[in-house]
């Protein structure tokens, strides 16, 4: 009997519990129910089978197989869009029975994936490639072609490229780039043809390259060549060669390199054998040495260097003693120099000796300041006819030798700020560029105003004498993602007046329209601030160019484009392109 009551008591006991769980649960869903919505269903899907055509212009009609496409056939218009890389195209034709939706590709089109938004819930699909006037050109750096008949192109330099220089001796033309790099499509060496013979070269920091193909021109032996980065080269009138200028102490494994040096254009060091002290006289093999011709330099990098109209080489940098060799009183194994104070701004002749009437007080031997803060770029115009005009120099500074400057200012022939110069940023400069066809600067940082006018992107033009070129309006950009960073991290000219954008952007309102047009890190403006026609089909890019070279690709204008980066048009490169600047 009590055995009876137990169980009859556990199951009365065992029904409440789960009563209350029952009650609980439907509690549970009518508390929560409007917490989420419902998952929709739905069989729209991309089949993933490529496109057809795969590209085209615009105007072209494309047709992608996509699944579940009945569930949308009835769906009240406007309600479903469809977008090639955030633009949208027209839908022409949605044919359920063959699984198939045909658009049409819009003006303002960019090579991207398609995408099918549907009540705002959207659904991604293929590549497809937009033609234009802009593409990435297979015939520079081209290696091979593959077994189904594909091009294979060379890996390009493996790190940053700083600069190209093109050099051009009567109608032969070369390039050159230097930077940062320690291989070109995964090569360390290269056999050269030298004076002597056969030897192997570098292929780090500096490379000498057939202008046509990309190739590495085998007549520029530098043997080793300079054991840190290039930022620049520069041709100089009193020697029949150039001056390399960076960050190196040494080149072909010679001491006495103070990060600049001059070198032939067959790649040598210009040297010279020298009595040097000797110690011991009973060891008269260390009584010479082989050392650089140019006995000047730095003590830091120096970021560019050009010619004055006196010919005088004038550096800029964040450097802060000039330095001078003084073989005389240097051993086999020890180059012993002479530091002179010097900040940021020096004047040499083309051997390397001082010159102080520039930048520095003789008369009264007192040591200039230089910049307060760093400098980042230099530039420099014309004079008339003559590539020896003055020199602008940018920075983040507020001050150079105590006179006030606000980030820019140009120099006078003693090196100090020239007050006819008048321009002024409220913030950092980053970089600054010239053309000397369009004689226009453009300046780029994280300044919002520059000469008292509005930059929300950190962009302006200017004229010769630092005020503002008004016909150039910049338009809004919006972000994509969580990048940031400076809005554009170059802007360069070109001969035709357009400008070429790089930064970290992922659209683009040009000024006087109401519409943003995808433009993912990369486009090309007209120079009043509107997109190019026919020039902003690319996709994406990513990572930061550092210069640019107008060139051409058989009969067609192209663009050949140096920095750090790995992606563009939505293709893997590595950092050096060229690219079609007109339609094929």
């Amino acid at each position: 009997m009590n055995r009876m009551r137990i169980r009859i008591r556990l199951i009365i006991g065992l029904s409440v519990v789960m009563m209350a769980g029952a009650y609980c649960s439907k509690k549970n869903e009518e508390s929560f129910s409007g917490a989420y919505k419902p998952a929709v269903r739905t069989y729209v899907k991309f089949t993933g089978s490529a496109p057809v055509p795969r590209f085209g212009s615009a105007g072209t009609l494309v047709k992608f197989k996509v699944a579940g496409l009945d569930s949308l056939a009835n769906l009240p218009a406007g309600q479903v869009q469809f977008l090639i890389n955030g633009i949208e195209a027209k839908i022409d034709k949605m044919s359920p029975a063959d699984s198939t939706i045909t658009v049409v590709i819009p003006d303002n089109a960019s090579s991207g994936s398609a995408t099918i938004v549907v009540n705002d819930r959207m659904y991604f699909g293929p590549q497809f490639k937009v033609n234009g006037g802009i593409w990435l050109d297979s015939t520079f750096n081209k290696l091979a072609n593959d077994q189904q008949g594909n091009i294979v192109l060379g890996a390009g330099p493996n790190s940053m490229v700083n600069r190209i220089y093109l050099e051009e001796i009567g109608a032969v033309q070369n390039i050159f780039i230097m930077g940062y790099f320690g291989r070109y499509n995964n090569e360390t060496t290269y056999m050269a043809t030298s004076a002597t013979g056969s030897i192997p070269s570098s292929t780090s920091y500096l490379l000498k390259l057939n202008p046509t193909t990309g190739a590495v021109s085998t007549d520029f032996a530098k043997g080793t060549g300079p054991n840190g980065p290039i930022n620049g080269m520069l041709p100089l009138t009193g020697f029949s060669g150039y001056l390399l200028y960076g960050n190196f102490n040494t080149y072909t494994r010679r001491d006495g390199v103070n990060n600049m040096t001059r070198m032939y254009p067959t790649g040598q060091m210009d040297s010279v054998v020298q009595n040097v002290y000797n110690p011991n006289p009973l060891e008269p093999e260390y009584n010479v040495d082989t050392l650089p011709a140019f006995i000047g330099g730095y003590n830091g990098p120096v970021l560019r260097a050009f010619l004055d109209k006196n010919r005088r080489i004038i550096s800029i940098g964040n450097f802060g003693f000039h330095t001078k060799n003084l073989y005389d009183q240097s051993t086999y194994t020890t180059v012993v120099r002479q530091n002179t104070y010097m900040r940021d701004i020096s004047a040499m002749d083309q051997d390397g000796n001082l010159d102080t009437t520039f930048n520095y007080d003789n008369t009264r031997g007192l040591l200039l300041k230089g910049a307060n803060a760093g400098i980042t770029d230099a530039v420099q115009i014309r004079d008339g006819s003559s590539p020896y005009g003055k020199i602008i120099v940018v920075g983040i500074f507020t001050r150079f030798n105590d006179i006030p400057v606000q980030r820019i200012f140009m120099l006078d022939q003693n090196g100090q700020p020239d007050p006819s110069f008048q321009a002024a940023a409220n913030g950092p400069i980053a970089r600054i560029t010239y053309n000397a066809t369009t004689r226009k600067l453009l300046v780029i940082g994280t300044f919002t105003t520059f000469n008292g006018r509005d930059t929300p992107s950190g962009i302006a033009m200017l004229n010769e004498d630092g005020t503002t070129d008004p016909a150039f309006v910049m338009g809004d950009m919006q972000r994509t993602g969580n990048a940031g960073g400076n809005w554009i991290t170059y802007a360069g000219q070109l001969n035709d007046g357009k400008i070429v954008i790089g930064g970290n952007f992922g659209r683009y309102r040009a000024p006087g329209t109401t519409d943003y047009v995808t433009r993912q890190n990369f486009m090309i403006l007209n120079a009043d601030g509107t997109l190019a026609a026919g020039l902003n089909n690319s996709g994406a890019m990513n990572g930061v160019i550092n210069d640019i070279l107008e060139t051409k690709s058989g009969t067609k204008r192209a663009l050949l484009i140096v920095g750090s980066f790995s992606l563009f048009d939505n293709e893997t490169v590595s950092n050096m392109i060229r690219i079609g600047l007109e339609p094929k």
